[in-house]
């Protein structure tokens, strides 16, 4: 009995269960989707990681290796599985060329290498180690799509010529947030191409399971072995990866939360009208003597159906959606088999989604039994005259929450995508950098650089900065590697969220993640062992960084003239009048590396962008989707209820074009006020949202670089368009309804 009486109720209102079934749909959909490229991203980058066999910890040294010291390293530290050390051949890459295109521009440093010899492999696009014959070349996978590669394509290093054999992906480089590319050659030929660049060396070492990486890198620097170049540990490498998809995948997040919040406005509303509307349906079933248990088990069970209904729609939705989104993740990481187990977790945020609206429902079911059973039979009006005009909240609230939906990602792209964001990248806010790495005297060359752009008339103000390496002492007595990068941090400020930049001897300013590490805040102290012994610094400032891990320091200068330069970096802004493309021709040399900082930012983003961009355009139809839908269908549903008033309105006189008036101003306005709070919202919560995402990071302080053509124009033009679609879409019924139909009575 109860199933025949739920398929003719569904065959009675189709619009509503259409309408209920949709949202369920939409619900199921954004939560499983989640859930399946979460763990499609995480499962592919573990699975890459463990096939490559990632190493544990890395430092990359210009400069000469004794293997001996490592081995004697090794062996003094039971800690360490296996190691090994592999040359890297960096190029300039002025001299590279892929198929028709030159790497001049490149913010990455791209370099030859060969195949790892215990682990650390180069893999091709079926995981598998690639067999590379003399003369070629496995390009890295990330530029294939960035330069339109295919195999048989020619590689040119200088006057040198290979063929492209294949792609590979490489588990520590893969992401462009890695600033270098490795591209596998054949043994031959990289003995012979060594004169093409400049020599390099990764120090990997496999650690047993359970060995802190922290405590091992620490150990690794007081044992005073090759470092001079960044230091990466695996956890840091996972992060990378995972952070240009992983960042999509939180905007997707955030869409599902918003759309089931429009979900559960949107199915009470639907819900509250169909009890309004069968009102007599439901006294006359109390009044045969129906348990108020009963006549609410009886509509909850239909909506359970609707909810099963939902989800199966949604599932196969997810599958479908899920194809285009994970096509990087695939391209960069490889395809992962679903599982049982990812099939599971998109199953059970299927039934987290549901059970959300379903007890909502329930919710509302419980109304009814407050109904006295004369008021509905007799059809005395629940709610006070005037109340009908709230119910108009309904477009406001969703108006609002899809302004919301689209501005959040919007905004954070264009954030990103902003040159204001390198103050987050702990970069100053200059107009180009120059790194100085690849050298044996890495000194010398910053010496030199120094000299002649302080004779440069078209440089308008540099600065140089050092890094060096130094063992932490704080104050619980533990000790940990610190990156200090030295030189006169107000020429260029970077954004402080505490204190100020180091101004003199004894200050040193923290990175928030380093800060957030240590426990130390502005006025602490720490110490610093240099060749004078262990000398005390305090805390100044703490600034965003998330560049190196997030985990870096500032300082004016540290009287350690022992410890090697890692790398420098000069800072520089030109006057007006001069050509940056000219500019950085001249100074361009094998072992100075000088980048446009908008392009460098680009270079090492741009795979983040790309992935937020079309979670921006995603979020954008959806939410244009929904108001239509809520607004067009609200308007319908309104003018269902109130067809007797209509059509004795139209009795006495009134014409269609006067009544659609009122319902177009009843219908815009609540959508032009949602629209306005929404984008106020997400100016303030959105950006508070975004900022403790980031903060996980290292972007302490996160504001918004809002993008006032998206604000006042892009986002209320396409949600009022969409707004004014749907109110004439709801209320074309009008024209439909007839002046004797009041004559016949309201059923």
């Amino acid at each position: 009995m109860r199933k025949r009486l739920i398929l003719n109720d569904i065959r009675k209102n189709r619009l509503f269960t259409a309408a209920t079934v949709a949202f369920m749909t939409v619900s199921a959909m954004l939560f499983a989707l989640t859930v399946l490229l979460s763990v499609s991203l995480l499962s592919s980058i573990q699975t890459l990681m463990e096939q490559a066999e990632t190493p544990d910890f890395l430092q990359m040294h210009a400069g000469t290796v004794k293997e001996e010291e490592i081995s004697a390293f090794a062996e003094a530290h039971p800690e360490v599985e296996d190691w090994q050390v592999m040359p890297f051949l960096n190029l300039e890459n002025s001299k590279i060329s892929l198929g028709e295109h030159s790497l001049a521009d490149s913010t990455q440093d791209n370099g030859l290498s060969v195949q790892g010899q215990s682990f650390d492999y180069l893999v091709d696009l079926t995981n598998e180690l690639p067999k590379v014959w003399p003369g070629e070349v496995f390009v890295p996978i990330c530029y294939r799509a960035q330069y339109e590669l295919a195999p048989g394509d020619v590689m040119q290093i200088g006057n040198r010529k290979f063929t492209i054999a294949g792609f590979i992906r490489d588990s520590q480089m893969n992401s462009m947030m890695a600033s270098s590319k490795r591209f596998l050659v054949n043994e031959a030929d990289y003995e012979s191409m060594q004169k093409e660049g400049t020599e390099e060396y990764l120090i990997k070492f496999r650690l047993h399971e359970g060995t802190d990486t922290g405590v091992f890198e620490n150990a690794y620097k007081e044992a005073g072995l090759p470092d001079n170049g960044p230091a990466v540990t695996k956890p840091l490498i996972r992060m990378m990866n995972a952070l240009s998809d992983g960042m999509m995948i939180l905007v997707i997040l955030l869409v599902s939360v918003v759309a089931v919040i429009i979900s559960v406005i949107c199915i009470r509303f639907l819900l509250l009208t169909r009890m309004e509307k069968e009102r007599k349906e439901m006294g006359m079933l109390r009044a045969i003597g129906m348990a108020k248990g009963q006549i609410r088990g009886l509509w909850f069970a239909k909506y359970v159906a609707f909810s099963a209904a939902g989800a199966l729609i949604g599932l196969l939705l997810t599958g479908l959606a899920q194809k285009p989104l994970t096509a990087q993740m695939q391209e960069l990481y490889g395809g992962v088999a679903i599982g049982g187990w990812t099939i599971f977790g998109a199953v059970l945020a299927v039934l987290l989604a549901e059970g959300i609206l379903l007890l909502a429902i329930r919710r509302i079911l419980k109304r009814m039994e407050k109904l006295p059973v004369l008021s509905c039979l007799y059809d005395v009006p629940e709610q006070k005259k005037g109340r009908e005009y709230r119910s108009y909240f309904l477009i406001a609230a969703v108006a609002a929450a899809c302004a919301f939906l689209m501005l959040v990602p919007a905004n954070l792209y264009h954030t990103l995508d902003s040159p204001e964001f390198v103050t987050y990248m702990g970069i100053g806010d200059a107009g180009l950098r120059m790194d100085i790495r690849q050298t044996d005297d890495i000194a010398g060359v910053t010496a030199r650089t120094a000299e002649q752009l302080a004779g440069d008339a078209d440089v308008e103000k540099y600065v140089v900065l050092k890094t060096r390496s130094y063992s932490m002492g704080l104050p619980d007595g533990s000790t940990s590697a610190l990156t200090v990068e030295e030189g006169n941090h107000n020429i260029f400020p970077v954004r402080y969220e505490k204190g100020e930049a180091p101004k003199g001897k004894g200050q040193i300013a923290l990175s928030a993640l380093n800060a957030k590490e240590t426990g130390l805040t502005v006025g602490d102290s720490l110490l610093l062992n240099t060749e004078k012994g262990a000398e005390r610094y305090t805390v100044c400032g703490i600034y965003s960084d998330i560049t190196n891990g997030g985990k870096t320091a500032k300082a004016c200068r540290i009287a350690d003239e022992k410890a090697p330069v890692m790398w420098s970096v000069f800072y520089v802004s030109l006057k007006d009048h001069v050509s940056e493309k000219t500019w950085i021709n001249k100074y361009q040399q094998p072992e100075i590396k000088v980048t446009d900082i908008a392009d460098y930012v680009k270079g090492t983003y741009g795979q983040t962008l790309k992935e937020i961009r079309l979670a921006a355009v995603v979020a954008t139809g959806i939410s244009a989707g929904i108001l239509f839908v809520v607004t067009a269908l609200f308007l319908r549903l309104t003018i269902e209820k109130n067809r007797y008033a209509i059509s004795l309105k139209k009795a006495i006189g009134f014409c269609s074009r006067d009544i659609k008036r009122s319902y177009r101003i009843r219908g815009f306005l609540p959508a032009f006020f949602g629209i306005v709070t929404g984008i106020l919202f997400g100016n303030t919560c959105g950006e508070k949202l975004c900022g403790s995402i980031l903060t996980s990071f290292g972007a302490e302080g996160f504001s918004f670089v809002t993008d006032w053509r998206m604000v006042c124009f892009l986002i209320p033009v396409t949600l009022s368009f969409a707004a004014v679609a749907a109110v004439e879409a709801g209320i074309w019924e009008i024209k439909n309804i007839r002046a004797f139909e009041c004559c016949i009575g309201k059923e």
